[in-house]
C-alpha cells in the first residue's frame, strides 16, 4: 500500500488553487482561479474599502472554465469597466467570484444567490476559515472581501515588490510570505499598500524538484487529468525505471539531451508540471503525510540495505559502501523533506497575499529546465527528439494557461486576438493531447521550435502566443521582456546567447511601449539583470567556462546580457535613446530594471551618455538605468551565503565602479585611442578593436581623441543609512509603526525591534551590499522637482532564529539625468562633451 494517500477528489474543496489577482490595467481586471469542477465563473469589481457592496459592481466579468483535465478546470476570468470608464488610480477595489453550474450560456452573469468564495466547500469548509483564507481580519481599515489596490497618480506614491526563484526544498523561508506580513500590516492603508507584485521568473523549478514532491506530482497529476502520458520515443531501456522520482537524472541526459546536473526528479509530463503550478500556489492539494514518509516506497533497495529507514537512528555501518550509498540518499531525502514541511508551513500566507495583490509574471529558465535554450547545440538536440517536443511542449502550455493567461488575457479571450490561446485551451481539452492533432497544435501556439536557422534564430511556426507585455498607468509603465524565446545565437555551436537581438524583437518589445517621459517611471522587468554583479559575471564565470568547456555545466549559466558585448551595447542603446527629444535635441530617459534569476540581491546604476549611440537613432542621448535584482525567494545556499557575508569585493575594498568608451567602428579593425591619465598624466595611447570598440577607462582617466561617441559608468551601491532614518527589524516602515494602538502590543514590538537591529549590527556588513538570504525587494520612488529623483529598493529578509521577516537592507540609486535648464546645465554638459562622464 502506498504511504502517500490517493487524492479524494471529492472531499477536495472547489477551489484547488487562487483566486490570484493577476493584471489590473486601466479598463480591465483579470483573477486567476484552479477548480475541481467546471464553472461558469462571474467576477464583480467593486471601488471601496469598506461598507456594503453596492448592487451594481463597478466593473464585471463572466468566463466558462477551461477543461484542462477529468478534474482540473482553468480559468482567467476578466472584468471590464462599462464603455467609457476607467478604474480610479490609487482605489482600493474589493471583489467577488460566483461559481455557477450551468454552462449553457457563458456570457451570462452568474445569478448572485450562486456560491461565492466564502461559500462552505468552496475555498474551505465554512465561511469563517475560508475569510481567515483570504482576508485580513483585525487589521485597521482591511477590506471586507478580497482585494487589491490601483496604482497611484503619482511615482512618490508608487510600492512596488518584486522577486524570483523560489525552490520548495531549497533552504531558509520562504520570503512570498514576507508580502502577506506587509499587508497586514498595511492592507487598509492607500497610502502604504503596495500596488504590483512582479515575479520576474522562476516561479517553479521544473528541473529540480525534491523527490517527494515530484512524487505527489505525479500520483495526484494523474488523478486530477484522469490520464497518464508515455513518452513513446524514449529508448527502451529507460521506459521501464528511469520514469520514477528520484532516478530521472541520466535520462535526462542522456535521452532528452538537456543539460542539468540536478534533474534525478525532473518534471517531465504535462500533469506534473500543472500539479506544481497548484503546490506552490495554495496548501490544498498538500497531503497530510509528510513526505519522510515516502522514502521507503521510493527507494526500496537503499530502504531494505539500511534496514530501517529512520533517519534518527544510527545504524553504525557506513563503512560499508552500499549502505554508505544508502545512508547518504537518505540524509538527502530527509532534509528535502525538511524544507518541504517549512515551505508548505507558509503556503497560507503566500495565497492570501496572491489574492490581493495584482502580480504579473515572466518565465525564466526553470519553468522548463535548467539552461533553456542555453546555446544552438540546446536547441538542435532536444527539438530533434520527438519527446523533447513533447516537454517542451508541456511545459509550455503548463506556463501558458498557468502564468501566460493572466499576463495577457486578451490573448485567450473571444475575437481574432484570442485566437492563439481558444486554439490552445481546446487542444488540451483532447481527451490525449499527446496525439497528432492537438500535439500540433500545443507546438504551434505555445512556440516549440523545430531548430535554430544558420543565423542562430530559433525557428518556430507562425501564430504563437506573445511572451512579451506591457502595461501603463498614470505614474509608471511595466514593460516585460522575453528573453528566452527569442533570443539569437550569433556565434558557435555551444556558445552563449544574445538575449535578443533582431530588429523586429526590439521594436516589439521596447519601442512598441510609448515612452512616458521623464515626469513618469518605466519599469523593465528583465529576468536575467541587465547590470550584473562583476565579481560573478567577468571573473567567477568566465573562470569556470575555461576549466568546463561547454557552458551548460555551469552553476551559474553563463547567459548574462553582458556576455555578449555587440548585443548588450545595442540594447542598451535601443532602450535609453528610446525618449523623444527635449527642447534642446537631448533625447533624456531614466528606466529601472527589475531583475532575479542570479539567487542574490543588490543595486546597481548605469550613467550613460551618447552622442551617436550605437545601432541606433543618431543623436544626444543622456539617461540613466537603475538595475534592482531581488533573487531568490527560497533558493539560499552556500554560495550565495558567501557573497553575502563578502559583498561584492572579498577584500572589503570599495564598491565596484567602471567607466567605459565605446565607438562604432564599423570594420572591426584596430582603432587608435589617445587617453589622459586622471592624475595629470600625459596622453598614452591604446587600441581597441572589433565592432563595438570598447575601451575601460581606469582611475578617473578620460579620453582625448577621437571622442567616445557612447560611454557609461557602471556604479554599485550599499546599505549605509544612519540609525533612525531607514525603516529597522521587527515591523514595517515607520508610517505604520507600531501596528496597532496597544500600548504593551506596540511597546513589546519595539523591544523585538531593538533586539532584530542588535543582531543586525552584531554580524558586521553581512547583506549590506549583497543580500544572500531569501529575499524580496520593496520599490519605492523619492519623485520630486527637476533631476531630484531616485529610487529605494528595500531588501526584506529573515534574520536567523526571527519568525517575521524585516526592511533589513536598503540601497538608493539617485536617478538625475540633467534635467535642468539654463547657464549652469548648458555649461555642465559642455564640460562632460569634452571630458567625459564625472566621476
Amino acid at each position: 500500500m502506498s504511504a502517500l494517500p490517493a487524492l479524494d477528489v471529492a472531499a477536495l474543496p472547489l477551489v484547488l488553487a487562487g483566486p490570484i489577482v493577476r493584471r489590473v490595467d486601466r479598463n480591465t481586471v483579470t483573477v486567476w482561479l484552479a477548480l475541481k469542477a467546471p464553472r461558469k465563473v462571474t467576477l464583480d469589481v467593486h471601488e471601496g474599502a469598506l461598507g456594503a457592496l453596492p448592487a451594481t459592481p463597478h466593473l464585471t466579468g463572466t468566463r466558462v472554465t477551461a477543461r484542462i483535465g477529468q478534474h482540473l478546470h482553468l480559468v482567467a476570468v476578466t472584468a471590464t469597466v462599462p464603455s467609457g470608464g476607467t478604474l480610479r488610480p490609487g482605489m482600493i477595489h474589493r471583489y467577488t467570484v460566483r461559481f455557477g453550474e450551468d454552462l449553457s450560456s457563458p456570457t451570462t452573469p452568474v445569478d448572485a444567490g450562486a456560491p461565492d468564495l466564502f461559500s462552505p466547500g468552496v475555498i474551505a469548509a465554512d465561511e469563517a476559515a475560508a475569510r481567515k483564507a483570504l482576508l485580513y481580519q483585525g487589521t485597521s481599515g482591511a477590506p471586507t472581501h478580497p482585494s487589491f489596490i490601483t496604482p497611484p497618480y503619482h511615482p512618490g506614491e508608487l510600492r512596488l515588490f518584486h522577486a524570483s526563484c523560489r525552490k520548495p526544498h531549497a533552504g531558509g523561508t520562504d520570503a512570498l510570505s514576507i508580502l502577506d506580513e506587509v499587508l497586514q500590516a498595511d492592507a487598509g492603508s492607500t497610502r502604504r499598500r503596495p500596488q504590483q507584485l512582479i515575479l520576474t521568473g522562476d516561479q517553479i523549478y521544473a528541473d529540480d524538484v525534491a523527490d517527494g514532491l515530484l512524487h505527489i506530482c505525479t500520483v495526484y497529476g494523474r488523478t486530477l487529468l484522469g490520464r497518464d502520458e508515455t513518452f513513446p520515443t524514449v529508448h527502451p531501456a529507460h521506459q521501464k525505471w528511469s520514469f520514477r522520482p528520484g532516478w530521472r537524472q541520466s535520462m535526462i541526459l542522456d535521452d532528452f539531451k538537456m543539460t542539468s546536473t540536478h534533474a534525478r526528479s525532473h518534471l517531465l509530463r504535462f500533469s506534473e508540471f500543472l500539479a506544481m503550478y497548484l503546490m506552490v500556489w495554495s496548501p490544498t492539494l498538500w497531503p497530510a503525510v509528510p513526505p519522510i514518509r515516502f522514502f521507503a516506497e521510493l527507494f526500496p533497495k537503499e530502504t531494505a540495505e539500511l534496514g530501517n529507514p529512520d533517519h534518527t537512528e544510527y545504524f553504525g555501518l557506513l563503512d560499508k559502501p552500499e549502505y554508505k550509498k544508502a545512508h547518504e540518499r537518505l540524509m538527502e531525502y530527509v532534509a528535502e523533506s525538511d524544507h518541504l514541511d517549512g515551505f508548505r508551513g507558509t503556503l497560507g500566507m503566500v495565497r492570501r497575499a496572491l489574492a490581493n495583490t495584482a502580480t504579473y509574471m515572466m518565465f525564466d529558465d526553470h519553468e522548463v529546465t535548467d539552461d533553456w535554450y542555453i546555446s544552438r547545440k540546446w536547441v538542435h538536440e532536444v527539438c530533434d527528439l520527438p519527446h523533447g517536443r513533447q516537454f517542451l511542449g508541456n511545459a509550455m502550455a503548463s506556463y501558458a494557461v498557468c502564468q501566460g493567461w493572466g499576463n495577457t488575457p486578451e490573448q485567450f479571450a473571444d475575437g481574432p486576438r484570442g485566437e492563439a490561446g481558444r486554439d490552445l485551451l481546446t487542444a488540451l481539452a483532447a481527451p490525449d493531447h499527446t496525439a497528432a492533432g492537438p500535439a500540433a497544435v500545443i507546438a504551434r501556439r505555445t512556440g516549440t521550435p523545430t531548430g535554430a536557422d544558420s543565423a542562430g534564430r530559433i525557428v518556430r511556426r507562425d501564430g504563437s502566443l506573445v511572451w512579451h507585455y506591457a502595461i501603463t498607468w498614470p505614474a509608471h509603465q511595466l514593460v516585460a521582456l522575453d528573453t528566452r524565446t527569442q533570443r539569437v545565437f550569433r556565434g558557435g555551436f555551444t556558445d552563449p546567447p544574445s538575449l535578443f537581438y533582431s530588429d523586429a524583437t526590439f521594436a516589439s518589445m521596447v519601442e512598441a511601449p510609448e515612452d512616458q517621459g521623464l515626469e513618469k517611471v518605466t519599469v523593465l522587468l528583465s529576468p536575467c539583470p541587465v547590470l550584473g554583479d562583476p565579481l560573478i559575471e567577468e571573473f567567477a564565470q568566465p573562470a569556470v567556462r575555461r576549466l568546463q568547456g561547454y557552458p551548460g555545466q555551469l552553476d551559474q549559466d553563463y547567459e548574462a546580457w553582458g556576455h555578449d558585448p555587440r548585443a548588450f551595447e545595442k540594447f542598451i542603446s535601443r532602450l535609453l535613446g528610446h525618449a523623444a527629444p527635449g527642447a534642446d535635441g537631448v533625447r533624456r530617459r531614466r528606466v529601472v530594471s527589475l531583475g532575479g534569476d542570479v539567487h542574490y540581491g543588490f543595486a546597481a546604476r548605469m550613467a550613460y551618455r551618447a552622442s551617436a549611440p550605437f545601432s541606433s537613432t543618431p543623436g544626444h542621448v543622456r539617461a540613466v538605468l537603475a538595475q534592482l535584482t531581488s533573487s531568490s525567494l527560497k533558493n539560499e545556499a552556500t554560495g550565495t551565503m558567501l557573497l553575502h557575508h563578502a559583498g561584492f569585493n572579498l577584500k572589503r575594498v570599495d564598491l565596484p565602479h567602471t567607466h567605459r568608451a565605446g565607438w562604432a567602428n564599423p570594420s572591426g579593425g584596430f582603432m587608435e585611442v589617445r587617453t589622459r591619465g586622471g592624475l595629470g598624466l600625459p596622453l598614452a595611447p591604446v587600441y581597441v578593436e572589433k565592432s563595438p570598440a570598447l575601451l575601460e577607462l581606469h582611475d578617473g582617466a578620460t579620453v582625448h581623441s577621437p571622442a567616445p561617441e557612447w560611454e557609461y559608468e557602471l556604479s554599485y551601491y550599499r546599505h549605509d543609512d544612519p540609525d533612525g532614518t531607514a525603516p529597522r527589524p521587527g515591523g514595517p516602515a515607520p508610517v505604520s509603526f507600531p501596528a496597532t494602538g496597544n500600548r504593551r502590543a506596540a511597546l513589546a514590538q519595539y523591544v523585538q525591534a531593538a533586539d532584530n537591529h542588535l543582531d543586525y549590527m552584531a554580524v558586521t556588513g553581512s547583506g549590506r551590499e549583497i543580500v544572500g538570504r531569501n529575499n524580496i525587494g520593496e520599490v519605492q520612488f523619492a519623485w520630486n522637482g527637476q533631476d531630484a529623483k531616485s529610487v529605494t529598493q528595500t531588501l526584506w529578509w529573515h534574520l536567523p532564529g526571527n519568525v517575521g521577516g524585516a526592511p533589513l537592507t536598503r540601497l538608493v540609486v539617485p536617478l538625475d539625468v540633467g534635467q535642468t535648464t539654463g547657464p549652469a546645465a548648458t555649461a555642465r554638459d559642455a564640460a562632460i562633451d569634452s571630458e567625459g562622464l564625472p566621476s
